[in-house]
């Protein structure tokens, strides 16, 4: 479609959506910039923004907790796309028409002693007429299903646990129940509580790592890295557009509830749009990369992709490469001290996955195999996807991985990103059960692998354009 057109659709667009009627929200536009396009609920504000070049921007903020709940971009292509995207958003809005409900989660050794104090709790929001419901499960679910929820609350038995559940459910709010309390099932005083503590100030979830690269890696072309990854509740495309130097030129993520290639195709051409000498793209995402298709692993909506329907669309040279592959070689480069590493990212409830570097050469292995550890026969006390569920487990299922890392590789160091590993040390008793000190590798926490995954890609395109 010609820029002519694409004006025109643009404008059709958006004097369709002004002639539309919602009865759950109010339209307005901005009476200064007529571009800008305001839905509001009570707690949500969605914007439509019209740019130059016929890209139109779409996002979704929760007012009630501050958090961008949807947001994309694309260039105008057809009135159909338009609106596809349009009713994602509208989905997305309408889920912030009333004011959200505060899920409380009751955790105890096994769900049973809970139950009968969530159940009143339940009874006494009714009658109060407030917007909370509370759930029991038992402690070795809490970790698989807390991040869903907006309170955690720890029965005596497991209160010890306090300070490690908080430090991986660094965005809810985590309270011990006290004994009287539980004992009397006092729901007055549980709500004053929670009310009490809901007051104070909200744990504050990691911020992302600042890294840089210490190895020398040149390039005077314009590289775009994308990185897709997943939450509990969203996806996300992270993209980040490289300049000469590794200047980062753009910085931005798409999140959506799910994705398909056609997301990625708008993240790809409105970048284009706007720097048309971008020379090549890498992209990084979970599953197997081999020469024709990826196996995409627990993103609902990308599922097996044929490489070939995305790099014939494009004249730019298209990189592929695994998630944890691509962020090993980001910090590969953002150290100097190790020659070879390997980094595990083993996440909750999913099969965890590898990237080794071995005297500064990324180990891909036959059909780019390599890495996935998931297929690794070792003997566990439990099933790898009940183990990855409590911190208790998870040590043990990453001291087998790491373990047979060290076995085959030896490797100097290696990283870990996992949130249900609080203390290294943890990890390093369970592997001096069956390994002398002295042979276990520097072991290294990381908390956000999305930073290294985006470095990476650029790193792995800048090595393709020098062959």
């Amino acid at each position: 479609m010609d820029e002519f057109l694409r004006d025109i659709h643009a404008s059709i667009f958006k004097k369709w959506i002004l002639a539309q009627e919602h009865p759950n929200f109010q339209m307005t536009i901005d009476e200064d910039n007529p571009n800008f396009i305001y839905l509001n609920t009570e707690f949500g504000e969605g914007l439509i923004t019209f740019n130059q070049l016929s890209i139109i921007e779409f996002q979704v903020t929760n007012t009630y907790t501050g958090e961008i709940e949807f947001y994309l971009h694309f260039q105008m292509k057809t009135l159909h796309h338009a609106l596809e995207l349009f009713y994602e958003m509208i989905d997305s809005l309408k889920k912030l028409v009333d004011r959200p409900i505060t899920k409380v989660l009751f955790s105890c050794s096994g769900g049973l002693t809970t139950s009968f104090f969530a159940s009143k709790m339940n009874e006494a929001a009714n009658l109060l007429f407030l917007d909370m419901e509370s759930t029991a499960i038992g402690y070795n679910r809490l970790f698989d299903v807390g991040s869903e929820y907006d309170v955690i609350l720890l029965a005596p038995q497991i209160s010890f646990m306090h300070a490690k559940v908080q430090e991986i459910l660094k965005d809810q709010l985590v309270i011990k129940i006290p004994p009287q309390v539980f004992a009397k099932y006092d729901v007055g005083k549980m709500l004053a509580i929670i009310r009490e503590e809901s007051q104070k100030a909200k744990p504050i979830g990691t911020k992302p790592e600042n890294v840089s690269i210490h190895t020398n890696v040149e390039c005077h072309s314009k590289i775009l890295s994308l990185s897709i990854i997943r939450n509990s509740n969203r996806v996300h495309i992270a993209y980040r557009l490289y300049g000469p130097d590794n200047q980062i030129l753009e910085d931005n993520e798409i999140i959506k509830p799910t994705i398909t290639l056609t997301d990625i195709f708008d993240v790809i051409d409105t970048m284009l749009v706007q720097h048309s000498d971008i020379e090549i793209c890498g992209i990084s995402l979970p599953g197997i990369i081999n020469e024709k298709t990826i196996s995409s692993a627990n993103i609902h909506g990308l599922g097996e992709v044929q490489i070939e329907h995305i790099t014939s669309r494009y004249k730019q040279k298209i990189i592929f490469s695994n998630d944890v592959n691509a962020a090993t070689v980001g910090y590969y480069a953002t150290q100097t001290k190790y020659r070879s590493l390997s980094m595990v990212f083993q996440p909750v409830s999913s099969f965890a996955g590898a990237g080794m570097i071995i005297n500064g050469q990324l180990i891909s292995g036959r059909n780019n195999l390599a890495g996935e550890v998931q297929y690794l026969p070792f003997a566990s006390s439990e099933d790898k996807l009940t183990l990855n569920k409590t911190p208790e487990g998870m040590v043990e299922l990453v001291s087998k991985i790491v373990l047979s890392i060290i076995g085959v590789i030896s490797p100097d160091a290696i990283v870990l990103f996992c949130t249900l590993i609080t203390d290294l040390e943890d990890l390093k008793k369970e592997l001096g059960k069956t390994i002398p000190e002295n042979y276990i590798p520097d072991l290294i926490k990381i908390e956000d692998l999305n930073e290294y995954s985006l470095l990476g890609g650029m790193i792995l395109c800048s090595q393709s354009l020098a062959f």
